[in-house]
């Protein structure tokens, strides 16, 4: 059901983003980049243990090429961060901003936002929910504040039951880093690393700025810094 209905909205989405393009509407652009997203998230939900890895994989690179190439077109150059849950944001997410120095502004973030638009430093694109989202329906408790290592580990026990692999997280002072094997070459639309992300950021309650990313091997290694509470950018 999970991979019918991720497909639909995937379609309906780039449908709707070209539409928009064409037209010069910028609320259909931004649905229909809403409904990929959305997409993204919903194709991998239940049903994971009967779906290959091989087949995940063929079903999730579109997305992430697609991600990758919203990312480049639209001149993103500052580096993500991961948002924890909060009242304006419930399921969190991830927030690339469009320049080096920003500000997340969780002020005016919320469900259904996709291009945040303000100043330069606030201006960047939202992914919420985030494609591993699915993931915490299979963790029996809630994470919140249950630290970076509480929260990472179930992350990853979860994701070896659906098959999905593993993760290595790693802390040393305000330095975390992450090992985990992608599906996918864009880790913000790869539904088992944003679950990693996600659970560290709801783990340790804090922002988390994505600082690097680069392959070891079959992995991608993530170093993350902690950037503080919601309260400190609200």
């Amino acid at each position: 059901m999970g991979r019918i209905s991720g497909s639909v909205l995937i379609g309906l989405g780039i449908l709707l983003w070209y539409t928009g393009g064409q037209s010069g509407e910028t609320a259909l652009v931004n649905l229909g980049i809403g409904s990929i997203l959305l997409g993204l998230v919903v194709f991998p939900m239940p049903g994971w243990g009967h779906v290959s890895r091989d087949a995940l994989e063929l079903a999730v690179e579109p997305g992430c090429t697609f991600l990758s190439n919203l990312v480049r077109d639209l001149e993103l150059k500052g580096k993500a961060v991961v948002i924890p849950p909060y009242e304006n944001l419930p399921e969190g997410g991830i927030f690339i901003p469009a320049s080096e120095e920003f500000h997340v502004p969780l002020g005016k973030l919320g469900e259904g936002t996709v291009l945040v638009t303000g100043t330069r430093q606030e201006t960047g694109l939202l992914i919420s929910p985030v494609p591993g989202r699915g993931v915490f329906e299979y963790i029996d408790e809630d994470l919140s504040g249950t630290g970076i290592g509480y929260a990472a580990s179930a992350v990853s026990s979860a994701l070896s039951a659906l098959g999905l692999g593993s993760a290595e997280v790693f802390e040393e002072g305000e330095k975390i880093e992450v090992y985990v094997k992608p599906i996918c070459e864009n880790p913000y639309a790869d539904p088992a690393v944003s679950a990693v992300l996600l659970g560290i950021a709801v783990g340790s309650g804090e922002l988390i700025l994505v600082e690097d990313v680069e392959r070891v091997k079959d992995y991608f290694k993530l170093t993350l810094k902690r950037l503080g509470g919601v309260g400190r950018w609200l």
